[in-house]
């Protein structure tokens, strides 16, 4: 990466307004989003306070079965990013004579939830329920990115991700990370997510709800209030952004991503991790801890969070911390889950731009243990040159980004995409349809450390484990350098509706606080990264059927950017009653069987430098691989016909379509599905039959493909 990359639109959905300057307006008056809810009946719940969004949203898909208030949320808050950078992104043209490369990332944690959860309740209740099956199409993660680009698109790659409450950060570190590796021209990046019945149950189970608004940093406070909404930024390199007359708002400079690798749901209580990050992203950005001006906080208001945030900032920034201005949004917007991480982000660059920074809402009395620049009542004028924004998840998920006036900070550094191997695969496969995965050998996880960990957590783990003791090497590689990217096409779906069955049935009072916790997306990789205490980047993605190809891609680009030296990437699935019976009707593209089963594979994925220098046993190499939206991937040809294989889920007339033209048309073709069952693990199987193949000697050259109508993955390997 040579050139800067600029923020040059935004847009927002809050409980303050629908736009950013409503917004903003607000925001920095001192008022309070946070008033009684509305969406839902909120009797019998430690609160019923919070951040919801009452001003009118897009409303295309209005009354189709796959629109959900998340995705409204998400469009509005989109077209407004791209009507601020002047774009018009279904011309596809940055300037005369070039297609614009677009990309869209988008962050999130519930979905559609909202508009299914009584559905999930009765699914659960009445298995044979079948007449409204078409309301679950809002339900999958992916449902808003797919509305996104139907409305604003066409886009040459997509991504969806979660990682609880940073994903709306990780969505601009993805975006950035693909304007770096040069992958696309300009990424409209950001997140949403809607109140519903299953978050605000949680977090009640869990005591974190504060009966009133909340009060971050305040030595009263009592938990967080929850909230909705949505923030959306276009990204650009500014030579992209000079030349189609676009004024940059701020540069994302820096940025940085990991794991606590310490607990589910709290924060590791030293703020070392936030502290580090902290220090990455400042260092990416070419700034010192002295340059900082604004800290947009992560500030929930729950009496772990603040402290350990303070101990943070106190730990990166040092002497200068005193002279630096600190609030949280949460407390006039609410904690909007993954939508967090964007608007905050938004609300940073704001500062920047406006040369003022927003208060704290609720924040009277500031604890002693939070001793910070707090900022009280309503904005406070200042000239921030750099500003940090703070986002913390559940399982430790972490990401920090580092904001400044444009080209406050000096030039990017000139990089250069890391070469890629494979030393490490693992993979676990039913082999008959609707059949269940083998259990795992006795001695593969310590059963006191996995108690509360769900079998889709302790399967992922378990071949996490085993595929990393294949890449085992001494010295060992330093934890923070070291991450966790899985799949999974619609999460836990039987979870979920046994959850809200409890909740509908027996009210908020009987609901677990144990089993909250699995159900969000990114629960499994929080689980793996903290078994495993893997203190690098953790992210959950979500494609459907091709969710096990996302996360191999997110984790090939992860180590190529040098966001880590290692990642386990792969997919699990587990067999579900609901998966098989509603949403495979739904969603599936076609497939050998009709009775889905479950399985799982996971890759072990390095920088080559870096495996090379600790002698790791390398299996295979990433000679490429391509995402593509709605078209075909280009990869290079095998160099050898004859000692080479393309491996795919299925052998049939879309594969062979996909092939023409490629180079591997002749090469012999291995089917994975007929083996490994019918489940949207495949294409991370596939992958792992791939590395067997190179590693095992039968061939030099494969190509891993799964290609359908809308989506397209490609991964080519070779021997190293």
């Amino acid at each position: 990466m040579t050139a800067r990359i600029v923020v040059t639109g935004m847009g927002l959905v809050t409980a303050l307004g629908t736009s950013v300057g409503e917004t903003w307006e607000r925001l920095v008056r001192g008022e309070r989003g946070l008033a009684e809810v509305t969406l839902f009946d909120t009797e019998g719940y430690r609160s019923r306070v919070g951040g919801q969004v009452r001003g009118a949203l897009a409303e295309d898909g209005v009354g189709e079965p796959s629109w959900s208030r998340t995705t409204a949320m998400a469009l509005t808050a989109a077209r407004e990013a791209a009507r601020d950078a002047g774009l018009d992104l279904n011309a596809r043209r940055a300037r005369p004579g070039r297609e614009m490369r677009a990309g869209l990332v988008v962050g999130g944690t519930v979905g559609g939830m909202f508009e299914t959860e009584d559905l999930l309740a009765r699914f659960h209740a009445e298995p044979g329920a079948r007449e409204v099956l078409s309301r679950m199409l809002s339900h999958p993660l992916t449902a808003t990115g797919d509305r996104l680009e139907r409305e604003l698109g066409p886009f040459a790659r997509v991504r969806t991700l979660s990682s609880a409450c940073s994903g709306g950060a990780n969505a601009l570190i993805v975006g950035a990370t693909w304007l770096a590796l040069g992958l696309v021209d300009l990424v409209l990046a950001g997140a949403s997510d809607a109140l519903c019945r299953l978050t605000w149950s949680g977090f009640n189970a869990l005591g974190a709800l504060d009966p009133e608004p909340c009060r971050p940093f305040d030595a009263r406070r009592r938990g967080l209030s929850l909230g909705e909404g949505a923030g959306f930024v276009v990204l650009e390199n500014d030579e992209h952004a000079r030349a189609r007359g676009a004024l940059p708002i701020a540069d994302l400079a820096g940025w940085a991503m990991g794991s606590e690798a310490y607990h589910v749901t709290n924060p590791e209580p030293t703020g070392a991790v936030p502290a580090r990050l902290l220090d990455e992203a400042l260092a990416r950005a070419g700034l010192r801890a002295a340059d900082v001006g604004y800290v947009n906080a992560h500030g929930t208001g729950t009496p772990l969070n603040d402290p350990m945030e303070a101990r943070a900032l106190r730990a990166a920034l040092g002497d200068g911390l005193p002279g630096v201005l600190v609030s949280s949004s949460k407390g006039q917007l609410g904690h909007t889950l993954g939508a967090a991480g964007a608007i905050e982000a938004i609300v940073a660059s704001l500062a920047i731009a406006r040369g003022i920074v927003p208060p704290t809402g609720g924040l009277e009395t500031p604890d002693a243990e939070c001793a910070l620049r707090h900022v009280l009542g309503r904005g406070e004028p200042h000239e921030v040159r750099v500003a940090v924004s703070s986002s913390f998840g559940f399982g430790g998920m972490d990401a920090v980004l580092v904001l400044t006036a444009p080209g406050h900070a000096p030039p990017p550094r000139e990089t250069n995409a890391r070469a890629v191997v494979v030393t490490g695969s693992a993979r676990l496969g039913a082999t008959l349809p609707a059949a269940r995965m083998p259990e795992l050998p006795d001695g593969e996880l310590d059963l006191a450390r996995a108690r509360r960990l769900s079998r889709a957590s302790r399967v992922a783990t378990a071949l996490a484990a085993r595929a990393l003791r294949t890449a085992s090497r001494a010295p060992a590689l330093p934890r923070a350098r070291t991450g966790v990217v899985l799949g999974s096409a619609f999460g836990s779906v039987d979870g979920s509706s046994a959850f809200m069955h409890r909740l509908f049935q027996k009210g908020p009072r009987l609901v677990s606080p144990a089993e909250f916790p699995n159900l969000v997306p990114s629960a499994t990789v929080g689980h793996a990264s903290i078994y495993l205490e893997q203190r690098g980047p953790a992210l959950a993605v979500a494609d459907l059927a091709a969710s096990g190809e996302a996360a191999i891609a997110q984790g090939l680009e992860l180590v190529q950017a040098g966001l880590a030296d290692q990642i386990v990437a792969g997919a699990v699935e587990e067999a579900s009653d609901i998966v098989e019976r509603v949403l495979v009707a739904l969603f599936a593209g076609g497939g050998a069987t009709a009775a889905r089963s479950e399985g799982a594979g996971v890759l072990v994925l390095e920088d080559e430098e870096t495996a090379r220098a600790c002698g790791t046993t390398i299996l295979a190499r990433v000679a490429a691989h391509a995402t593509a939206r709605g078209e075909s991937v280009t990869v290079p040809a095998p160099r050898d016909p004859s000692r080479a294989r393309v491996v795919a889920a299925y052998v049939d007339a879309r594969l062979a379509a996909a092939l023409l033209g490629t180079g591997w048309e002749g090469v012999p073709r291995v089917a994975v599905g007929p083996a490994a069952g019918d489940h949207e693990a495949l294409g991370a199987i596939s992958a792992c039959v791939g590395v067997e193949l190179v590693a095992g000697g039968q061939v030099d050259d494969v190509l891993v493909l799964c290609a359908d109508a809308q989506r397209a993955y490609a991964l080519v390997l070779v021997r190293p």
